[in-house]
């Protein structure tokens, strides 16, 4: 009997609202109670899929494809137009926050029916819309308030081109709603700021040093943050297009910033170098499909661009960990750090693609996944800076032993070239030194003992040689020391001192090696013209004193 009396309820309910022109009310049996201030609503049964209108549908045309349509078990993996109708009452004034679990909304608008069976519009939360209602990161949210207590329905279309989650709905009281969104908003935000700010500094690093390992880290980076900002809405919060809805960018994105990860990691352990490394080679491949997919996304549809860029990313995972595991083994230092912000990074990706494929229920999946990305960032970023370092040292190195003697560590031809080269304007004296005998000792005692000599004479020099003066092996048996000089009046007495300290040395090697000697020529600025004929001209009186050395010693 009381269901009866039920139907002829809402019988007589839908017959008067025909006549006054409201929309149907039906009973509030079952309404939900706003009594706490966390309510989920699970996706199961919650919607109805229906046609898309493109646009925000009115209130009665969200009604009447809601009579038209029919429950579905969830929208993991769907797409299109749905539509729900909630029952819902609260016993107080209060204010509450409606948060659809939907990453992608193409268009979003609400509706409250109250006990007179009037609807009123709630919101537009598409993410299109220019004005947001309440800015949420990684989703959308609208206000429902009630003035006092009160019961009613509330109606909800959405559009989207993929629904990555089941959606479910997450009723929030404003206190629980605004702890919620500082919390998620700021650390997406820091997320997004350290992961741009070090695609900056990578970039200078580029400008600096010319290394496509920079360029591509700055892509991995940058890339990996400006796709965050679009997907989270970061940038949509700034400007809304009407007619582009920017979050599905996030998706296009991902497949160039995997590109530039693996090729990243390419040239961050010189696999460039070594070409038949199996390991390389399945980087180099990874990179170049990964841009090929990159390319295509443009021209497919946005789900299969969604399913794509999980497939990538789950390939990364395994790639990225195999790489960072197997440099370790070798004691390569840089792949610590690149292993330990992969793992963390590759971690939150299985939790994000379990998440997308209802494997699991995390629903900070995106703060998680942010978080661990950032961290990664900053350790990629580390192992681009030990990376530099590396070269750094090589190169230090190569220039040491383009421009140092092996033999006796004295600066080169090439390090004095490049000394001479800067004195265009200063004063200086050039000291053109030759030693005696070296023939006989090398004949004598042999040409280990010749070099013994030669490192025993340039050592001498070294030690003896005055403030702002190098010594330089030029030849053989030839040195050459290069004075400089800060006052052009200090020269002659420079002369005379050096002239006192290469006698000194003479006899000091004489006393060690009696089949030697040094024969040297002095020559100064304010004698010549250039450095050149400076050159010439110690090197001719070199020669005037080693040939008085050898009258001397026949």
């Amino acid at each position: 009997m009381d269901r009866v009396v039920v139907l002829a309820l809402l019988f007589l309910c839908t017959l008067f609202s025909t006549y006054t022109g409201a929309l149907p009310l039906n009973t509030y049996t079952g309404a939900l109670p706003l009594n706490t201030d966390t309510t989920t609503l699970s996706d199961d049964n919650l919607w109805r899929p229906t046609t898309s209108s493109g646009t925000a549908p009115s209130a009665e045309q969200v009604v009447s494809l809601y009579r038209n349509s029919t429950e579905t078990n969830n929208l993991l993996g769907k797409s299109d137009a749905v539509v729900t109708k909630i029952a819902l009452q609260s016993n107080t004034p209060s204010d509450w926050y409606i948060l659809p679990q939907a990453n992608f909304i193409d268009v979003g608008v609400a509706y409250w029916q109250s006990d007179n069976g009037d609807l009123i519009k709630l919101a537009d939360f598409s993410q299109s819309h220019i004005n947001q209602p309440a800015i949420i990161m990684h989703g959308q949210a609208f206000k429902l308030s009630f003035a006092s207590a009160g019961k009613g329905y509330l109606w909800i279309y959405l559009d989207a081109k993929h629904y990555p989650t089941p959606v479910d709905l997450k009723i929030l009281s404003e206190p629980a709603f605004l702890h919620h969104q500082f919390y998620v908003n700021s650390l997406t935000l820091i997320a997004i700021s350290v992961m741009l700010t070090l695609a900056v500094m990578a970039f200078v690093m580029f400008l600096r040093v010319k290394q496509k390992v920079a360029l591509f880290c700055a892509g991995y980076v940058g890339l990996h943050g400006l796709g965050w900002a679009f997907a989270s809405g970061a940038l949509n919060a700034i400007y809304a297009s009407p007619t582009f809805n920017k979050h599905y960018l996030g998706m296009y994105l991902f497949a160039f910033a995997i590109s530039c990860a693996s090729a990243y990691t390419y040239y961050l352990f010189n696999f460039d170098k070594e070409k038949t490394n199996k390991l390389g080679s399945a980087l180099k491949y990874f990179t170049y499909a990964s841009l090929v997919c990159g390319v295509c996304s443009v021209f497919m549809p946005f789900y299969i661009v969604f399913y794509v860029a999980h497939l990538l990313a789950a390939t990364w995972v395994m790639l990225s960990i195999t790489t960072g595991f197997a440099m370790l083994s070798l004691n390569d230092f840089r792949a610590k750090y690149f292993l330990f912000g992969n793992l963390l990074y590759s971690l939150s990706l299985v939790v994000y693609v379990a998440f997308h494929f209802n494997m699991i229920n995390a629903s900070s999946s995106e703060i998680f996944v942010l978080s661990a990305l950032a961290i990664d960032c900053v350790c990629i970023l580390l192992s681009l800076s030990e990376w530099l370092k590396l070269k750094q040292h090589e190169f230090n190195t190569i220039l040491y032993q383009s421009r140092f003697d092996p033999l006796t560590q004295v600066g080169n031809r090439l390090l004095l070239d490049d000394e001479l080269t800067k004195l265009s304007i200063s004063s200086y004296v050039i000291v053109f030194i030759d030693c005696d005998g070296i023939k006989k000792i090398n004949d004598a005692l042999g040409h280990t003992k010749g070099d013994e000599f030669l490192v025993n004479a340039a050592n001498l020099m070294k030690n003896h040689v005055p403030h702002n003066t190098a010594v330089f092996r030029t030849g053989g048996d030839e040195f050459i020391w290069l004075c400089k000089v800060a006052n052009k009046a200090e020269l002659s007495q420079i002369k005379i001192a050096l002239k006192e300290t290469l006698n000194s040395l003479h006899h000091t090697i004489k006393q060690q090696w009696p089949q030697s000697g040094i024969s040297y020529g002095i020559a100064s600025s304010d004698e010549c013209q250039n450095h050149t004929e400076c050159l010439t001209l110690a090197d001719e009186r070199m020669y005037s004193l080693k040939s008085a050395h050898k009258l001397k010693a026949g």
